[in-house]
C-alpha cells in the first residue's frame, strides 16, 4: 500500500473565473495522476468547475460550505459590513458540512485554495486530515486587527503547511518553520510570447499603429481602474494614439429590477463603478478606452497589447504581471507589496506610486514612446518570468510540500 494514490481534496472558494481558480488549474494540469488523485469542492457554481472538470478532474459544488475573508480585496467592513453577520452565523454550519465532505471522500490531504477557507481548515483538523493552506491574499487590517490576529492565528495553528504566493503574503502570517513561499506560475505554452500581434489586434478591431496598454481586472477599486482611467488625459498628450482595454468585469450601475437598483444604489455598492463610468465615459464615446469583459483568450489579449498595466491600490500578488511577463510584454504595477517581486523596476518595467495618475501615467508614457525600451523591457520579462514563473518548476515545488506531509523522513 505504500505506493497507493493519495487522494487530495482541494477547496475552492467560487465559481468565477479569476486569478486563485486559474492558479489551481495549472496546478492540476501539472499533477501526476499516477500519485494523487484531485477531488475539488467549489463553493458555488460557475465556469470554473467546467474548466476543471475538462481538465479531467471531479469537480463538486458545495454551497453549503461558506468563507470567510478578510483580505485587502474583500473584507466585512465599510460597505460590506452588513454581510458580516451572515458569514458568523453559517461558520459552524459551513464546518459540519466540509467535515462531511471530508467524511464521504476520505481525503489523505486538504488543499485549500485561500486564506478565506478558514471553515475547510477547522473541519480538516477535526477530522485529523493534514491541511496544505494556500495564501493567495494579503490580509486586511480591518478596524481593529481582531479578525486578523484570529485568522493568523488560525493559520499557525491548524494548517500543516502554508503555501505564500509571495513574501508579502508570507509575512503577515505567524513566523514559523512551516511557511514556504512559492509565486504562482504561468504555462508557457498558453502564453506563448511569439503569438502573432497583428492577428491578435485585428480580431480586437485594433490597428498596428496604435499603442495598446492592457489592464487585467475590470472595474474594480482594489485593482485600480479609476488612477488608470484618470492617468488617460496625460497619456493622450504625449502620445495621441492611444487605446486602453479593460479585461475583466465591466462597471455595473444599477439592476435590471428597478429595486434591485435602488438597493444597490442605497447601499452604495455600486458607487466605485459609477465614479469609474463617470470618468470614462467621453474616452469610451472617443474610442480611447473599452471595458472587453471576462475573456477566455487572455494570451491573445496580452499579444495585442504593447503594454500591461497593473494599478492595484492595495498590496497584492498580479497573476496578470506574470502572464504578461512570459509574453515579452513589459509591465507598469503599483509600487506594494506583491508586485515589488514581479517587477524589476527599470528592467522589465517600472513601479509607480499607488493611487498617483499622474506617476502612473509618467511611467507609461517613458516606455511606450520608445519601442527599443519596450523591447528590450520585454525581453527582460520574459527572461525573469522563464527564471520565476515556470509552471513545471514552481508545480514541482508545490508537490514536495506534499511530499514533506507524506514522506517526512525523506523531507
Amino acid at each position: 500500500m505504500a505506493n497507493a494514490r493519495k487522494r487530495i481534496l482541494y477547496l475552492h472558494h467560487g465559481g468565477a473565473i479569476g486569478g486563485a481558480p486559474l492558479s489551481l488549474l495549472f496546478l492540476l494540469e501539472e499533477l501526476d495522476r499516477q500519485k494523487y488523485e484531485p477531488i475539488v469542492l467549489v463553493t458555488r457554481p460557475g465556469p470554473v468547475v467546467d474548466l476543471y472538470k475538462a481538465a479531467g478532474v471531479e469537480a463538486v459544488v458545495t454551497p453549503d460550505i461558506s468563507d470567510f475573508s478578510h483580505t485587502e480585496l474583500v473584507w466585512y467592513g465599510n460597505a460590506l459590513a452588513w454581510q458580516l453577520p451572515e458569514k458568523v452565523l453559517k461558520f459552524w454550519p459551513s464546518v459540519r458540512a466540509m467535515r462531511r465532505y471530508i467524511q464521504q471522500y476520505k481525503p489523505d490531504l486538504v488543499h485549500l485554495n485561500a486564506s478565506t477557507l478558514v471553515t475547510g481548515a477547522y473541519a480538516a483538523h477535526a477530522e485529523g486530515v493534514p491541511v496544505v493552506w494556500h495564501i493567495r491574499e494579503p490580509l486586511a487590517h480591518g478596524y481593529f486587527g481582531i479578525r486578523r490576529r484570529w485568522l493568523q492565528n488560525q493559520v499557525r495553528d491548524k494548517a500543516t503547511r502554508v503555501v505564500a504566493i509571495s513574501q508579502n503574503d508570507a509575512n503577515q502570517q505567524h513566523p514559523n518553520d512551516n511557511i514556504r513561499v512559492i509565486h504562482n506560475f504561468v504555462d508557457f505554452e498558453k502564453f506563448d510570447h511569439k503569438l502573432d500581434q497583428l492577428a491578435a489586434r485585428k480580431k480586437l478591431g485594433l490597428t498596428p499603429s496604435q499603442n495598446v496598454i492592457l489592464m487585467l481586472g475590470g472595474s474594480s477599486s482594489p485593482k485600480g481602474t479609476l488612477p488608470l482611467i484618470q492617468a488617460l488625459s496625460t497619456i493622450k498628450k504625449a502620445l495621441p494614439n492611444t487605446r486602453i482595454l479593460i479585461a475583466g468585469p465591466k462597471p455595473r450601475i444599477g439592476a435590471s429590477q428597478p429595486f434591485e437598483a435602488w438597493l444597490r444604489k442605497l447601499g452604495r455598492i455600486d458607487q466605485y463603478d459609477r465614479k469609474v463610468m463617470q470618468a470614462a465615459t467621453e474616452a469610451i464615446a472617443n474610442g480611447y478606452v473599452r471595458f472587453i469583459g471576462v475573456r477566455s483568450d487572455v494570451p491573445n489579449v496580452l499579444a495585442a497589447s504593447d503594454l500591461l498595466v497593473f494599478p492595484s491600490v492595495v498590496p497584492h500578488f498580479a497573476r496578470p504581471v506574470i502572464e504578461a511577463a512570459a509574453m515579452g510584454k513589459p509591465v507598469v504595477a503599483s509600487n506594494l507589496g506583491g508586485p515589488q517581486e514581479l517587477v524589476i523596476d527599470g528592467k522589465t518595467g517600472y513601479l509607480a506610486n499607488p493611487n498617483d495618475p499622474q506617476d502612473l501615467a509618467e511611467k507609461i508614457i517613458a516606455i511606450l514612446k520608445s519601442p527599443d525600451l519596450t523591447e528590450e523591457m520585454g525581453a527582460n520579462a520574459y527572461t525573469f518570468a522563464r527564471e520565476k514563473f515556470e509552471a513545471h518548476k514552481n508545480a514541482a515545488r508545490t508537490f514536495a510540500v506534499y511530499d514533506e506531509i507524506f514522506n517526512p523522513a525523506t523531507s
